[in-house]
């Protein structure tokens, strides 16, 4: 059964008007798998006569809610009658009458909340039973209905058909289910972690090996090996939730075992205290050494030191953004990118973006002129320059993309995230470079971002960071 037919299929049905043929087999397939609701003639029947009375228990049920309401005002009416001055001044007889009047008053409360208990359940099965009748719609010597499980399928089948209507249905439900069973997996590995960056980020490190600044003239590489590896106190003022969970979905799915790539992960941060950049930058710049498995080089303290010097003085990079502009450049695939660096600061006012156009092997005036025609495009939308702006055309140069098919992708990316974030371009020129189409990709982050959810109720982030890290989520898959 492919998924094409399916779909037509269940879309028929949601529109209440099937033209469409099925096999038996694959309508048991359906009906057994819960996208599909089955009625025999019989049922249909006997669930359309329990519906005969309906308006009688509706009239019954709004009489049980006003006789409550009525029995309440005058039990209050009483009661207060009971606690006045006036009250105090009645004989015994007339005393006992009013106290006895107020139990009667509360009995018939209470009758009349198990009244209206009774009514509204009994209306409630009725209302579930008309909504079931509602939805079905005859086939042969049945009716059929669309199940909520069949809705879901047929809003992912809508978003996915083409690439996959020529694909068995049971294959596409195989890899839905590995997809979301990936990403539940990449979720549980990141929590902790998370748990893990977080308690080494808790506190300051003040020892002087953590402070030392890497232009000291008697610094020598070789005191590298006076590291205390054990030690995970990392030098920090605290860092944003987001950014520790950013980075520890990147971990999460890195390939290697869990403490391994925990252990150089936090070795290579501590390493990275010699340098003054914020702690942002060197939570990026560790992730991405151990990404690209440089983390593990003998001479990556000496060679960083080097570069970061240079972007700093010859690059005019911020001594808080160095380390990672700098990691940036070490771990990119081209040789000359440092040298390239400072022709592409002079293309662009963001650092970062310049030191991931300088770290690519396509020739520079290719890159330029694919930049400016992607900012242009930017520009006619109506957003100003800034670092979104250059960054958001520098993940589309690089992805090489057709400028027009990636120019409308986009714009149809933008609009969808608009009412998720204030500033949307970035996270939609990420989720442009990835090849899928921009619904398939808004229904996969938002997957992301409900599995998601359930480890982040307690965190309190912001829905438009939550949706952040959904993207960070869902990119590769």
């Amino acid at each position: 059964m492919k998924c094409n037919n399916v779909m037509t299929f269940l879309s028929q049905l949601r529109a209440k008007s099937v033209s469409a043929s099925i096999s038996d087999d694959n309508l048991k397939y359906l009906v057994d798998s819960g996208y599909v609701e089955r009625l025999s003639k019989d049922d249909y029947e006997k669930l359309s006569a329990s519906l005969a009375n309906l308006s009688t228990v509706q009239n019954e049920d709004e009489g049980a809610h006003a006789k409550e309401v009525a029995d309440e005002e005058t039990l209050s009416h009483d009661q207060k009658r009971t606690h006045s001055i006036r009250f105090f001044f009645e004989g015994r007889d007339k005393k006992e009458a009013d106290r006895e009047r107020v139990q009667v008053d509360e009995q018939n409360v209470s009758k009349d909340g198990e009244t209206v208990h009774e009514k509204d359940e009994e209306l409630q099965s009725l209302i579930q039973k008309k909504s079931i009748l509602d939805k079905q719609v005859p086939f042969g010597e049945c009716c059929l209905s669309l199940t909520g499980k069949g809705v879901t399928v047929l809003h992912d089948l809508t978003d996915r058909i083409y690439r996959v209507g020529d694909k068995e249905f049971e294959e596409f439900i195989q890899e839905t289910k590995a997809t979301e069973t990936a990403l539940q997996s990449i979720v549980e590995k990141a929590s902790s972690f998370y748990r893990e960056i977080r308690f080494a980020t808790a506190n300051m490190d003040t020892s002087p090996l953590a402070s030392r600044n890497v232009d000291d003239e008697d610094y020598d590489e070789d005191e590298d090996e006076d590291y205390d590896e054990d030690s995970y106190r990392i030098k920090s003022k605290g860092v944003e939730s987001s950014q520790l969970w950013s980075v520890s979905i990147g971990l999460a799915k890195l390939e290697g075992n869990y403490d391994e790539i925990k252990e150089s992960f936090l070795q290579t941060v501590n390493m990275l205290q010699r340098f003054n950049s914020n702690l942002d930058s060197k939570l990026m710049a560790a992730e991405t050494l151990v990404a690209s498995g440089h983390a593990s080089y003998p001479q990556l303290l000496g060679t960083l030191t080097s570069i970061e010097s240079q972007v700093r003085q010859n690059g005019h990079v911020p001594e808080e953004l160095s380390i990672g502009i700098a990691t940036t450049l070490y771990c990119g695939i081209n040789p000359d990118g440092l040298k390239r660096f400072d022709v592409f600061t002079r293309v662009t006012k963001s650092y970062m973006a310049a030191a991931l156009l300088s770290s690519s092997q396509e020739a520079e005036d290719t890159l330029k002129q694919r930049f400016e025609n992607f900012k242009s495009i930017l520009d006619g939308w109506g957003y100003s320059p800034s670092e979104d702006t250059d960054l958001a055309a520098t993940y589309l140069t690089l992805s090489r993309l057709d400028e027009k098919n990636a120019e409308d992708k986009m714009n149809v990316l933008v609009n969808a995230l608009k009412s998720e974030f204030e500033f949307p371009l970035v996270p939609a020129a990420i989720l442009t470079t990835m090849p899928l189409n921009a619904n398939e990709l808004l229904d996969l982050a938002e997957k992301g971002a409900t599995i998601l959810q359930s480890q982040l109720l307690a965190t309190g982030l912001p829905h438009s960071e939550l949706a952040n890290l959904a993207i960070r989520l869902i990119y590769g898959h």
